[in-house]
């Protein structure tokens, strides 16, 4: 039942006859995070309704035109100044990003199901099923509460692909995240109150294993970022992909139906969410945002789980949706944004006694659904809550006024008009690009050894294993996980991706990700064409069909107001949909973090743009699942697809000698790229491939090593390689690279299929022994030694 309320829950706020100094107080006050311009708009708002807001209103202005909710930088106006001239770009979403998947949906119709309407975007798998992913960010919270923060970000996702479509079942979860070094010295860090990286790192990995775990979900691939840049503002990326039928993808409110929240209870934790998640952190933030921080019931969400799709699969769910960032606000605002409806605040199921009026409509505890259904359906739906245990209120309903109204205790706290609320100020900002003062390097001109150079990139922590944060993580519950995020022989092997069955559907699903931080740092249009290559290649290694992949893009940043800081992220933009559409990879959902900047003693530590850029893509067949790891196909040759290139930019080989800001970045060349990565996927489907894996961090030499990690045999690898210029060919990390095993009575017809491009014979398996050898480098080293070196990397920390 309801808890009682004080009989005054809500105020009026006087705006009206401020000016905009006393504006920009007055949001600063109310933590609102809206600018000058919002709040003038809000005014102006108000003054045209004749009276002055109540509290509830600001809030609710506030949580929908926050930046983590109305995405205002990718829907700004942008004069960006480059080396090539100056572009004006009207949204980087529309202009590029949506514009980009328009096109190619054109090309490809009928591939994708839905994009960018909804909480997640589809794609179809057969004439009955579509699957979907999403991928949101949690960084905020994880900074002052990792274990919080982390464990509400995966259960937030979880609930976006709940409320895709009328409710689809989440089937898979991906983790990515970027933190300070483990071995951060703490007297470097320069601010008070913030957590050690090995504190993040900890907290961040149980939060997303406790809630990932309990809910039943496999967390079935991800990746883990380490750079300083990181320690004042970590990013944790969590992901969960859905399952659904084609014909419960479109919903729709209509008047007169009933809107019922279901699943947790309503508290004072997450107030304020949406709105500290569009500011930076200081050293104030651990104390004065804890209440920002949501507190996660992963066994209250499998019930609301269950009931979902048990009220799906029985045809009564009109319209779905979560309730994230902004609560029921958020939920009923979206919504009710064509309908408009009235909402009860008194209905509310409430965790405590004494919350006001905007503290109900706008906290974003957990496990909370809302759902739109007929007024015949309610009584039904409550007798099915009953069943799984979770409660089912009456919140309000659509009434076709086109008015969001919500009311508490009979008194009316809010009313907006629908259409002037999702009606956000339009910004205007400038952003330039100016590129760094690259110095060539000299070919070859480098004497090492490259054993010690091989042994030294194994152990750095880009290379290094992630088996202690894997382990944590049940990658196989549901059954479904085919390829999994360790395999080979010893099934502790790195592998490209992951790969799942769905039930009653003979095709499968892929699931990979790329992000190139150090890459963003030089040369960040170059990091988005690289993370698209990157994820597209390692969803086609794995057995996806290079022609049905779609991509998400989440994009992170410090201070979007510094024109140098929003030029990378429009160059990355640039990068991330030249690629895109090139290999005819549609978007089909993303989301952006701004504001990841830190005040120090010393001035503000901003990230650098990072863009995380995870894909899905459909595998034909079960036959064509290839893993990264050897078989022991003794006399079997391997192959590497794809041209090297001279640049060492980015590479982990180059930011251990000093010179990853100095060194050109390797190009992408989509085009040529494409046609590797489709009659790769032809000589896969005769069944040529034995085992492929793509060249990433650490370059050539590292891959090999990983491939070799199953321990079944060594690589003697041809004396050509590493002869020339052995830190590039052995070490560089361009794009478009797959090194593929194939038996010696297939290698005359790969060798054909591949004929015009770049195919090198690079050396062969052999059962003889354990050991990588590249003499034209002087390389011989012990596969078990590097193995060793490789696992142990993060063991003292973790």
């Amino acid at each position: 039942m309801p808890i009682a309320t004080p009989e005054r829950t809500h105020r009026s706020i006087p705006v009206l006859d401020l000016d905009g100094a006393e504006l920009e107080r007055l949001s600063a006050r109310m933590k609102l995070s809206l600018s000058r311009a919002d709040m003038e708009a809000v005014q102006a708002y108000f003054a045209a309704e004749g009276r002055e807001p109540t509290d509830v209103e600001l809030e609710v202005i506030a949580q929908t035109w926050s930046e983590h909710c109305k995405h205002r930088i990718f829907g700004a106006r942008i004069r960006h100044e480059h080396p090539g001239g100056v572009i004006d770009i009207d949204g980087l979403f529309r202009s590029c990003i949506r514009a980009v998947t328009d096109r190619v949906r054109a090309r490809k119709p009928g591939f994708v199901a839905a994009a960018f309407d909804d909480n997640a975007g589809f794609i179809r798998l057969d004439e009955r099923l579509a699957a979907c992913l999403k991928v949101e960010t949690h960084n905020h919270p994880s900074a002052i509460e990792p274990y919080a923060g982390a464990n509400t970000g995966l259960g937030g996702v979880i609930r976006d692909i709940l409320g895709a479509g009328k409710g689809a079942k989440p089937v898979a979860s991906l983790d990515v995240f970027c933190f300070g070094s483990p071995d951060t010295p703490s007297d470097s860090i320069r601010a008070a109150d913030v957590i050690h990286p090995v504190g993040i790192l900890r907290g961040v990995v149980r939060g997303v294993r406790d809630y990932g775990n309990r809910m039943g979900i496999p967390t079935v691939t991800g990746a883990v970022q380490f750079d300083p840049a990181y320690i004042y503002n970590p990013l944790v990326f969590c992901g969960t992909a859905g399952v659904l039928p084609l014909a419960d993808i479109p919903k729709q409110v209509r008047a007169g139906q009933i809107l019922l929240a279901i699943g947790g209870r309503t508290g004072r934790d997450g107030l304020h969410g949406a709105t500290f998640s569009s500011a930076s952190l200081t050293t104030d933030s651990h104390e004065a945002d804890q209440q920002a921080v949501q507190i996660g019931n992963p066994i209250e969400e499998k019930k609301v789980l269950d009931l979902v799709l048990e009220a799906r699969e029985r045809g009564w769910i009109a319209s779905i949706t979560d309730c994230g960032a902004g609560g029921f606000s958020s939920a009923a605002g979206e919504m009710l944004s064509e309908t408009g409806g009235e909402i009860h605040l008194e209905r509310a199921p409430l965790k405590e006694e004494g919350l006001v009026s905007w503290e109900i409509f706008l906290s974003e505890s957990q496990e909370r659904m809302v759902i739109a259904v007929e007024p015949g359906r309610v009584e039904a739906m409550q007798e099915l809550a009953e069943v799984f245990e979770t409660e089912c209120t009456v919140l309000g309903e659509a009434d076709g006024s086109g008015r969001l109204k919500v009311r508490h205790h009979g008194e009316m706290v809010c009313e907006l008009d629908c259409r002037r609320l999702h009606e956000a100020p339009q910004r205007n900002l400038v952003s330039r690009w100016v590129p760094p003062d690259w110095s060539e390097r000299s070919a070859g001109g480098e004497a090492e050894d490259w054993g010690s150079v091989l042994r030294e990139l194994m152990a750095d922590f880009a290379v290094v294993s992630r088996e202690p944060i894997i382990r944590e993580y049940d990658h196989e519950v549901q059954g479904n996980t085919v390829l999994k995020p360790l395999a080979g022989a010893t099934g502790d092997a790195p592998q490209d991706g992951a790969v799942l069955e769905i039930d009653g559907c003979r095709r499968l699903i892929g699931l990979a990700l790329s992000l190139l931080p150090e890459w963003g740092k030089t040369d960040p249009r170059a990091m988005g064409r690289a993370c698209v290559d990157e994820c597209f290649r390692q969803l086609v290694c794995l057995g996806a069909d290079p022609e049905r992949i779609a991509l998400l893009d989440n994009f992170c940043m410090g201070n979007p107001d510094d024109p140098d800081q929003l030029g990378s992220l429009v160059e990355a933009v640039l990068g991330i949909c030249e690629t895109a559409e090139a290999y005819g990879a549609p978007f089909i959902s993303g989301k952006d973090s701004f504001y990841n900047y830190f005040e120090t003693e010393d001035g503000p530590v901003a990230i650098p743009a990072t863009v995380l850029i995870s894909g899905l893509g459909v595998v034909e067949d079960a036959a064509h699942v290839t893993g990264a790891s050897l078989r022991p196909a003794d006399g079997s040759l391997l192959y590497l697809l794809g041209r090297g290139q001279d640049r060492l930019g980015g590479s982990v080989y180059a930011r251990r000698r000093g010179q990853a800001a100095r060194w050109r970045i390797p190009e992408t060349h989509p085009e040529e790229h494409l046609e590797i990565y489709r009659r790769y996927h032809g000589a896969l489907q005769k069944g040529w491939i034995l085992a492929a894996h793509d060249v990433s961090e650490g370059g050539l030499a590292t891959t090999l090593a990983e491939m070799a990690f199953s321990l079944v045999g060594g690589l003697d690898l041809e004396d050509s390689l590493g002869r020339k210029d052995p830190a590039a060919e052995l070490f560089g990390e361009g794009p478009g690279r797959i090194v593929v095993q194939v038996r010696e009575e297939h290698a005359g017809a790969l060798e054909k299929r591949f004929a015009d491009l770049a195919c090198l014979r690079i050396g062969r398996f052999t059962a003889a022994h354990r050991l990588l050898r590249a003499p034209g480098a002087g390389i011989e080293e012990s596969l078990e030694t590097l193995k060793e070196i490789w696992r142990n990397g993060l063991k003292p920390y973790y």
